[in-house]
């Protein structure tokens, strides 16, 4: 399994970036200055060898990307709290947007420097330099959006260059004391998961907690109408199409 990362060209935080500028003086090291922890917001593109390298991202909780920060690359994360917003952009190719800013800034000290860091299953990314600063002094924070991805942003809403945005959240279906079960595939379906999904079931298990127990669904044809189950008797739980 590998990941690859990557940053809109002109966005301030990237991943595998310089610390450096060139300029007429030649390379300059700089530190992308931070005073509130809402001074930095950003996205990237996390990019699957395959789709179902891509689907293991789409977990139910949104659990198996983890940002924070980090004083030096080979650090271990110091996870932020929230989760990022997220949208499947093609079958290997998933949008991040984080809006939360730096949860931990009050960590650092003043004119200490970290990054964030990005961890996936079997992967992770560091940033460029980022500093904590005392003041505002001689500092702007820049904000930009449009009604068009443009500038290598993508805006979610407007789609990619070529196609239409995916929204990565899986379609949740919860069912309660059933032993069968019948889910047309729609044609909106389709267009969102491809013509054959990936479907996981969940059961509540004697503990009140959900559990893989193994069950497996079926297809009525080819392309599929409908995602068939049985769950071997009266069974309580949710099912996650992907």
């Amino acid at each position: 399994m590998a990941y690859n990362i990557i940053s809109p060209k002109f966005s301030f935080v990237q991943f595998g970036g310089s610390d450096y500028s060139e300029s007429c003086e030649g390379q300059i090291g700089f530190c992308l200055p931070v005073y509130q922890p809402t001074d930095i917001a950003f996205q990237f593109i996390i990019v699957a060898d395959d789709s179902t390298e891509a689907d293991a991202l789409c977990d139910l909780h949104n659990t198996a990307i983890k940002l924070g920060t980090k004083q030096n690359c080979s650090d271990v994360l110091t996870p932020f709290t929230s989760k990022p917003e997220r949208y499947r952009l093609s079958d290997t190719q998933i949008l991040f947007n984080w809006q939360h800013g730096i949860q931990n800034l009050a960590d650092f000290k003043i004119n200490e420097c970290f990054r964030i860091g990005v961890d996936v299953p079997g992967d992770s990314f560091c940033s460029n330099c980022l500093i904590r600063i005392d003041s505002d002094c001689y500092t702007a924070v820049l904000e930009y959006g449009n009604e068009e991805n443009s500038f290598g942003f993508n805006y979610c809403n407007s789609g990619t260059e070529e196609e239409d945005v995916i929204d990565c959240s899986p379609t949740i279906i919860s069912f309660t004391n059933q032993a069968t079960m019948v889910i047309p595939y729609t044609a909106a379906m389709v267009a969102k998961y491809g013509v054959l999904p990936a479907v996981q079931t969940w059961i509540y298990n004697t503990a009140g907690e959900l559990q893989d127990m193994g069950i497996s669904s079926k297809f009525d044809t080819y392309p599929p109408t409908k995602i068939l189950f049985d769950f071997g008797g009266p069974a309580s739980g949710i099912i996650k199409i992907l």
